[in-house]
């Protein structure tokens, strides 16, 4: 009988291509991942992996079987949740991955009241806010992702996955405090800030996506991106002392920041979407419907002490 927890090595070899990778994505040492490859060779009887180089590489059957391990390990893991459905017990881990103020104003929120409610049930939590985070819900990896979502960058269909809007916030002009356009109370052309520096998360966000596209099709400009970070602390500290400008979220809590200016953004507000996914079907798992139950409860007390967010999704022009 072939061994789930080595099937999931192996298909990570395949998915990510190198053992300190795999040892990463899984929690594992570099040597633990070998070891594991190891043992599952002696399992099947043939070569799985072989040295190219320093690196490891799958063989012709190594392929196969990880081609094949992903059925396998999904099956396991509908039969697990089938079983826990049946039970009706919230108990084990569920995996939470989302982008910093999602993570910070709904699901730490949430977090005392599911320990409080559900001793057995445990909550990882981490940070991340690139695409491959949905192809790591699809794989069975975590269970639950919150993304950011600009109406300007349509996400492609994700098949096999569900999805909903928690919060609508608008996105603001940040200014350093003695920035000319700090001064008055108005809204702020993006035209405006054609000449400035600016500082923005990583190009693999969709929140630095939304930035270039904003000022390119409503401006008619690429921004000089000179600083870049995906803590919205450092943002806010190289505005405030390196003189660059930048676009965050409502939620960001510029107004709380020391030597900064929020300004609304003139012409064509821009937002962003907190969208809340699973796998279609996981939420009849009892653990993972607590979690998503939570976190909405989260979303509804934010957006009732927040004026200026929405929940869910904003109704469209001239609704």
């Amino acid at each position: 009988m072939l061994d789930l927890g080595r099937l999931r090595v192996l298909r990570e070899l395949k998915r990510r291509g190198t053992a300190g990778a795999v040892a990463e994505a899984l929690g594992y040492s570099p040597s633990a991942v070998s070891q594991q490859l190891a043992q599952l060779q002696r399992e099947v009887g043939v070569p799985l992996v072989e040295r190219a180089g320093r690196r490891l590489r799958l063989t012709e059957a190594g392929e196969v079987l990880a081609e094949r391990a992903g059925a396998l390990l999904a099956d396991a893991e509908r039969a697990e949740e089938a079983a826990l459905a049946a039970s009706g017990q919230v108990v084990g881990t569920v995996r939470v991955v989302g982008f910093q103020t999602a993570l910070l104003n709904v699901v730490v929120p949430a977090l005392p009241g599911l320990a409080a409610a559900y001793p057995d049930l445990r909550v990882d939590v981490r940070d991340a806010e690139d695409d491959a985070i949905l192809d790591a819900l699809a794989a069975h990896e975590i269970d639950v992702v919150l993304s950011d979502e600009h109406p300007n960058l349509p996400r492609p269909d994700r098949p096999g996955l569900a999805s909903e809007v928690l919060v609508t916030e608008p996105m603001r002009v940040v200014l350093p405090a003695g920035h000319r356009l700090a001064r008055g109370p108005g809204p702020v052309r993006l035209a405006d800030l054609a000449a400035e520096r600016w500082a923005s998360p990583y190009a693999s966000t969709n929140h630095a996506a939304q930035i270039e596209r904003a000022c390119v099709e409503l401006a008619g400009y690429r921004p000089d991106v000179r600083h870049r970070s995906n803590d919205l602390r450092v943002i806010f500290a190289l505005i405030a002392s390196a003189g660059a400008v930048g676009i965050v979220p409502h939620l960001a809590g510029a107004e709380n920041e020391p030597g900064v200016v929020a300004r609304e953004i003139a012409g064509a507000p821009l937002h962003r979407t907190m969208e809340l996914w699973r796998r279609a079907g996981a939420d009849v798992r009892p653990s993972v419907r607590a979690v998503l139950d939570a976190v909405r409860a989260a979303a509804d007390a934010l957006v009732a002490a927040r004026p200026g967010l929405v929940r869910g999704r904003p109704p469209a022009a001239g609704e």
